[in-house]
């Protein structure tokens, strides 16, 4: 029900764009490097990053000679991953979350010869669709499904509201190279009164523009 209603909307985005002077429709792909900050009282923690794959579409919208408006719908996988040694026995412990990301950016381009670079900044919708805990010891493994909702059952929140950034390169050709970082501002624990869980990313993708050269 989630992918439809994803994709109905970028559908509608679609249309709208078409009837938009210079507009392109995109693709990328690439990696994200993600990672969850977790306080609970007085303490804070940080697990190691966990690397997963970001694809989708995107368009851009023209809304002056150098300023548009980018909005995508992206599959992401966010997570963390801890290992811990005793006894000589190292245990790992790895959280993967699936999640349908909306980014909605404005875009600065500063056009050249041959292509342009860009930065650009907005927010982020990211819903989680399915994730997986997992716990190893290098033989034997134990994982479990993730819960999502707001109650003492769930493990995380399933909305995550973040704010992106991010800069790239873009030749007249339409491929294109791009960097971001998003950090989560959603409070991802289900129930607590002292603790929260965010979420944050850096990722690096590349992708093409279909529809023109790009030049103004």
């Amino acid at each position: 029900m989630k992918k439809l209603l994803f994709l109905s909307i970028f559908c509608v985005a679609a249309h709208f764009a078409s009837k938009a002077q210079g507009a392109r429709f995109g693709v990328t792909a690439g990696a994200a490097f993600s990672n969850y900050d977790v306080k609970i009282g007085g303490a804070s923690s940080t697990d190691k990053s966990l690397t997963g794959p970001v694809f989708g579409v995107l368009l851009d919208i023209p809304i002056s000679s150098n300023i548009s408006f980018q909005p995508a719908v992206n599959y992401l996988q966010k997570g963390a991953k801890n290992d811990t040694t005793a006894d000589g026995v190292t245990l790992t412990a790895k959280r993967t979350v699936n999640n349908f990301e909306i980014p909605l950016n404005f875009v600065l381009n500063a056009r050249g010869d041959n292509g342009h670079f860009f930065i650009g900044a907005g927010p982020t919708l990211a819903f989680a669709i399915s994730g997986k805990d997992k716990l190893t010891d290098g033989t034997n493994s134990l994982s479990a499904d993730l819960k999502f909702g707001s109650t003492s059952d769930d493990d995380l929140r399933g909305l995550d509201i973040g704010a992106n950034f991010m800069a790239g390169y873009c030749f007249n050709n339409g491929l294109m190279f791009s960097a971001n970082y998003n950090a989560g501002l959603s409070n991802l624990m289900p129930v607590s009164s002292d603790g929260s869980v965010k979420s944050h990313y850096f990722g690096i993708k590349i992708g093409f523009l279909l529809g023109g050269s790009g030049k103004k």
